[in-house]
């Protein structure tokens, strides 16, 4: 933790600080975990707003009868992707959880895109070579068959005209 400044406010001489903060990403979700030690689930607080920012904010008091308190204030801009509406928030062990959930809309519509645009999974592009390679594979197969097609019928037109029998009249 990082301590920035102290100012007078009311009375209060806070101490400002930068909590520690790790982001991990699971399932379709971001999870913002602040190591925030020595705090109490009621001294803090996490809010949303339609813009697109989490507000993360918390105080305590360094003593029971000090003047002194220590305070910290995060703002962080929420990517497009996520709903904020479904933000949820847990406090456990001295660890602040914020799991983020990516939208359901935006990973419906991103799903619908990739079907869309392929075939049993397979993007378009890649579609397109694999039918180019299986028309080639078919013409190839094709051109076999009508070759021996050919020779069976020449070999057997052949052998029709090779054996001639000759009446002596």
């Amino acid at each position: 933790m990082e301590t920035k400044a102290v100012e007078a406010t009311n009375n209060r001489l806070y101490e400002d600080f930068e909590p520690y903060c790790k982001w991990l990403t699971k399932e379709g979700q971001k999870i913002l975990e602040i190591d925030l030690k020595g705090f109490k689930k009621e001294q803090l607080k996490v809010q949303s707003n339609n813009k697109g920012i989490l507000k993360i904010y918390g105080e305590k008091s360094l003593g029971t009868s000090s003047k002194k308190w220590s305070r910290f204030n995060k703002e962080i801009r929420i990517s497009k992707d996520c709903d904020v509406n479904r933000i949820q928030a847990k406090f456990s062990q001295g660890i602040l959880s914020i799991v983020i959930p990516k939208s359901e809309v935006i990973q419906h519509t991103k799903d619908a895109t990739i079907r869309k645009h392929s075939f049993w999974g397979v993007p378009k592009r890649k579609r397109l070579t694999i039918q180019i390679v299986i028309g080639a594979v078919a013409l190839v197969a094709l051109g076999t068959y009508v070759a021996r097609v050919v020779l069976l019928v020449n070999k057997k037109h052949h052998d029709a005209f090779g054996k001639v029998n000759v009446v002596n009249v």
